[in-house]
């Protein structure tokens, strides 16, 4: 007997949870909807444990979303209501106690017209953006479209489409991230409180639904009407057009005037009448009043899906299969080149045939070399700050830092993507005559050489407007030129750990966690070059070298595993996790320093790099008290370190070293007891131990010497570099990280008692 098919809500949830659950399987591995049940054993999967990472990297995402809401609503507030103390510097310069009786007044009224106009344009705009981005993502290059399978369910066609339009409203997260904080920080502001995110995500879904209607009209439309290869070029399109609204939208919080704030100026009334004004009406009336935008918006959403739907039957009246989409468009074969002429090659054979592959791919062109300066000057335009270019030209920091940041995007596009890239045919890499590392080497000094031009060009046009020579900006050219081919390293080294060149799915065959880690390294660069301190800045170019050097060679015990499904590299302790792991607590230790006013790093990097090496079983980690007398070697160094430490303090002039006043009990724990735990877990057990694999024991002890300094204050860095010394020598002789513990906490237990006299 045939079973009868599933009723039209059923199936309108099975087609979602079917995509809700592809997802899961892509982003979070082992979640399922249903636990119970017998089902069949799935072939263990290669051991990764980087959900961690992809977690740590969210959060400041969803900060830094959140804030830029938040400033783009107060700075429209500041300049459209003509607040006095805060329009002529806008929200980002004004300070936070400036803001209090501002925001206090904002929050205790209705919103103006001029701001509820303003909101309408910036939900509008990013509305905009979780239409186009999706599709110029790589939606429209899948050679296969999902939906000619689909259709052989047993399911009536509304059904099916009422069900594509609910998981693309669900399943679309970079809308969430674009739209969610901005209807959240209306009703903030609003006076909702802390229950905003709620009443927030409801507006935040309402428009993603219709989002979802528009892609799926759209994508319906250009799959039925155009060739594969016309699609592609509709893609590189759609993703440069989608750039300019993003940026619009997000650009209302920076500067005080500016191409955006005078759009936002000029909105005209009948805007607070469309989905996008109701919601911001919506959600900034109190009572009873909203109960008439709630019904007008409502209303006005069901219609627009209706018309949708109605629009999306009549697309495929004729069925799924359209005249453009299996079209094989097929191109005479070039003619052969002439015999016995000399023809100029340049570079390698695996060079040349990534240059082919770029100019043949024109979204791969589009993304790699227009979007950097699509970017760049989109931010300029719309944010007011074109008309200060002399500023870029004069200013060594901001011109050393824009022109490092167009070569490492050209790198994020290209480099760290030359894994992807190769697709299906990734195999063929293993066939040639070279060795893979040698073909990723040669395919990194390509990109370098290509995201070099940018920079130079640019920093060409500043050294010939300049009247003088000037050395300090010289100086800062060369270290950001200097910083392009090692990150070009980095970005391979890090595409071979993101790409998973076995996953079904496009959008899984890269990791964005390490999209996100390259960012946040590369921003870090971009902060060593504006830091003004030269001493500092050469140290991190070294820093830098010895992370791509490390990071290559992690990179490359990967390689021979990459076409394996189930077998991974050993998990070790290396060079590499060392690196990270000093660079993990920079930045950690100066979040919590702006943040907390508390120096938590150390020990907030010791319990993450603890809770990964225990879920990855990794060996070779550091040991606690096994060794060869730890004791003895503890002691000797605590001495040797105690004498220089205290010697040291005693030249210093009167009043150089801080007082500990009556906060000494917190600064004995934390000195004689975290910090030795897992400064010298970081910077001893993994820096040291992963590079005495490859270099002797003097240079392995020098160099994490060296790199324990600069995470001091100026002032400690000699003796930081004594104790570095002094602990590594102990680590060294006993083998076990209890003998520099005991010199850590020595040397800092000394120090406080000098202070606590003086």
């Amino acid at each position: 007997m045939t079973p009868a098919p599933p009723t039209a809500w059923r199936a309108v949830w099975l087609l979602t949870r079917l995509r809700l659950q592809r997802l899961l399987n892509v982003s979070g591995r082992g979640w399922s909807f249903k636990r119970s049940g017998k089902s069949r054993a799935a072939t263990p999967g290669k051991k990764r444990g980087r959900w961690l990472l992809g977690a740590l990297l969210l959060l400041p995402m969803l900060f830094s979303s959140g804030n830029i809401a938040r400033h783009n609503l107060l700075n429209m507030h500041c300049l459209l209501d003509q607040v006095a103390v805060c329009q002529a510097k806008g929200s980002m310069n004004a300070g936070e106690r400036v803001l209090a009786p501002v925001i206090a007044h904002l929050i205790e009224q209705p919103f103006s017209t001029a701001l509820a106009g303003a909101l309408t344009l910036q939900l509008a705009l990013l509305w905009l953006v979780s239409v186009l981005l999706p599709l110029g993502m790589g939606e429209l290059s899948k050679p296969d479209w999902d939906l000619e399978w689909l259709v052989t369910l047993p399911v009536e066609k509304s059904n099916l489409l009422w069900a594509r339009v609910l998981e693309r409203t669900l399943v679309n997260p970079l809308g969430l991230l674009v739209l969610w904080p901005c209807t959240t920080m209306i009703a903030w502001y609003s006076g909702q409180g802390w229950f905003s995110p709620l009443p927030g995500l409801f507006a935040c879904l309402l428009l993603l639904a219709l989002a979802a209607m528009l892609r799926t009209l759209v994508d319906t439309g250009l799959r039925l009407s155009f060739s594969p290869a016309q699609l592609g070029n509709l893609q590189a399109l759609l993703s440069v057009a989608g750039l300019f609204p993003m940026y619009m939208g997000m650009s209302f919080g920076m500067g005080a005037g500016g191409f955006a704030h005078e759009w936002a100026a000029a909105m005209p009334a009948w805007s607070a009448w469309t989905p996008p004004g109701l919601l911001v009406t919506l959600l900034n009336a109190r009572g009873a009043a909203a109960a008439l935008p709630a019904a007008l918006l409502l209303t006005q959403c069901l219609c627009l899906m209706l018309l949708g739907m109605a629009l999306l039957r009549h697309q495929l009246r004729h069925g799924v299969v359209g005249a453009g989409q299996r079209e094989a468009s097929r191109k005479p074969s070039p003619a052969a080149p002439p015999t016995g002429k000399w023809h100029a090659s340049i570079g390698t054979v695996i060079q040349r045939r990534e240059l082919t592959l770029l100019l043949r791919d024109r979204n791969f062109l589009v993304q790699t070399l227009l979007l950097p300066l699509l970017i760049l000057g989109g931010q300029a335009l719309f944010s007011g700050q074109a008309r200060d270019l002399h500023e870029l030209l004069s200013s060594p920091a901001l011109l050393a830092s824009t022109g490092f940041f167009l070569g490492t995007y050209v790198l994020m596009m290209s480099a760290f993507q030359t894994l992807n890239k190769e697709g299906g045919a990734l195999w063929l890499l293993y066939t040639f005559p070279v060795s893979v590392e040698q073909a990723l080497r040669q395919k990194a000094q390509l990109w370098a050489a290509l995201a070099l031009l940018y920079p130079l060009i640019l920093f060409g046009v500043a050294l010939a407007w300049q009247d003088a020579w000037r050395w300090d900006m010289a100086g800062l050219m060369l270290q950001a030129l200097a910083g392009i081919p090692l990150y070009s390293l980095i970005a391979v080294a890090l595409g071979v750990f993101a790409s998973d060149p076995l996953a079904a799915e496009a959008t899984s065959k890269i990791r964005p966690a390490y999209t996100y880690l390259y960012l946040l390294l590369t921003g870090l660069y971009i902060a060593a070059l504006a830091a003004g301190n030269p001493v500092q800045q050469l140290v991190f170019v070294v820093l830098t070298g010895a992370l791509a050097a490390a990071l290559w060679q992690k990179a490359r015990d990967a390689l021979p595993y990459l076409l394996d499904p189930v077998a991974s590299p050993p998990a070790r302790i290396t060079a590499a996790d060392g690196l990270i792991a000093a660079m993990l607590f920079f930045i950690l230790q100066t979040l919590a320093l702006i943040l907390l006013k508390y120096p938590v790093a150390a020990p907030l990097t010791y319990v993450l790099l603890r809770l990964v090496y225990w879920r990855a079983g990794t060996a070779g980690v550091p040991r606690m008290a096994q060794g060869r007398q730890p004791w003895r070697w503890g002691g000797a160094g605590a001495c040797a370190a105690v004498l220089f430490g205290v010697g040291y303090a005693a030249l210093l002039p009167p009043g150089t070293l801080p007082p500990a006043g009556g906060h000494w009990p917190w600064l004995l724990a934390l000195g004689v007891l975290a910090a030795p735990l897992c400064e010298e877990f970081i910077f001893r057990g993994l820096l040291q131990g992963g590079l005495r694999r490859s270099l002797p024991a003097w240079k392995a002890i020098t160099v994490a010497a060296a790199l324990f300094t600069i995470v001091h204050p100026p002032a400690a860095m000699l003796p930081a570099f004594a104790l570095g010394l002094c602990t590594g020598i102990a680590y060294e002789r006993s083998g076990a990280l209890l003998a520099p513990m005991l010199v850590h906490a020595a040397y800092n237990a000394a120090l406080l008692a000098y202070q606590l006299q003086g």
